[in-house]
């Protein structure tokens, strides 16, 4: 269990990606969400529900409140992880491969470096009525073992909407967003 909420929290930092396209990236975002995840194998989907909150200050917060708890924080170069049985646990990119691969992307996509985004993944923007498509196939390696694809549905202002990830294991992760109130994209 532990490798997949790896997974999800690199997956889900990577959510924060298409933004960097912006020439103003996104500064903060806060919203629910619905995690449906199909895995080879599984008849049922595995859906989960929770909040997501990003802002330059504070960092990323990745918190999964049903059918378990589970949180991811990155801040700065330290990641916190807490599982779903109480484990409380401090993750730093020099001692933990994956994590140092999403803070290098995750630190040049909100710093807005469209060229060295682009160093790590081939990237197709589709403009629509009220905003873009996104999609993001990995070359970097590293990152191709675990995603084939990564499409991202944004609203005009660059917020996500829907995240569709597919893995390179066969697997899908299908996630959508609703803002929360009081915060850029979602209702006063």
């Amino acid at each position: 269990m532990v490798v997949t909420h790896r997974l999800f929290a690199l997956l889900l930092l990577l959510l924060l990606l298409p933004p960097a396209l912006h020439a103003q990236p996104a500064r903060t975002f806060a919203a629910q969400f619905v995690q449906t995840r199909t895995l080879p194998g599984f008849d049922q989907p595995i859906v989960s529900h929770g909040e997501l909150r990003y802002s330059a200050a504070d960092g990323f917060r990745w918190e999964v409140s049903k059918p378990y708890h589970y949180l991811f924080q990155m801040r700065d170069d330290v990641a916190h992880e807490q599982l779903p049985d109480g484990t409380q646990r401090e993750l730093r990119p020099d001692q933990t491969p994956w994590l140092k691969i999403v803070q290098q992307v995750f630190v040049h996509a909100l710093a807005g470096d469209r060229e060295r985004l682009r160093q790590y993944f081939d990237v197709q923007i589709t403009p629509t009525g009220d905003g873009r498509n996104v999609v993001l196939i990995p070359h970097a390696q590293a990152m191709a073992k675990v995603i084939r694809r990564i499409a991202v549905t944004e609203t005009r202002d660059g917020h996500p909407q829907q995240l569709d990830i597919d893995e390179a294991g066969g697997g899908h992760m299908d996630i959508r967003f609703t803002p929360l109130a009081g915060t850029p994209g979602g209702a006063p």
